[in-house]
């Protein structure tokens, strides 16, 4: 391979770096410049701000968020061993009941210390 082959590539990437940067700096150009104070204000989904911005979070939303991102992400290793069962055979059967077992292990393990009870 040589750089000839990745010409259309590098061309492909200039071109959305000219169009990209052309786009922004147009509407950096004609936009609108008047500022007042209603739009200024914080804006979240359509409500208005009504109490304090800051609140504080009960630690429960924050530990069930982890879990569920460790939990999600051990199963994403599932789809490439799905893809290459069949020739890897009888030890990747075995290595995902392993796999299964350990992660079952750890589910018990948080629900029975009570970390996906709401309080």
């Amino acid at each position: 391979m040589t750089l000839r082959d990745y010409l259309p590539v590098l061309v492909f990437f200039a071109i959305g770096l000219v169009v990209g940067g052309a786009l922004l700096g147009a509407s950096f150009l004609f936009r609108r410049k008047r500022r007042n104070k209603i739009k200024e204000l914080p804006y979240e989904s359509g409500i208005l701000a009504t109490g304090a911005v800051r609140q504080r979070f009960s630690i429960d939303f924050y530990l069930t968020a982890m879990l569920f991102i460790v939990f999600d992400i051990e199963l994403a290793f599932f789809y490439p061993l799905a893809v290459v069962l069949k020739s890897v055979g009888v030890a990747a059967v075995v290595e995902l009941t392993l796999f299964v077992v350990v992660l079952g292990a750890g589910l018990a393990y948080v629900w029975r210390k009570g970390a996906l009870e709401w309080r």
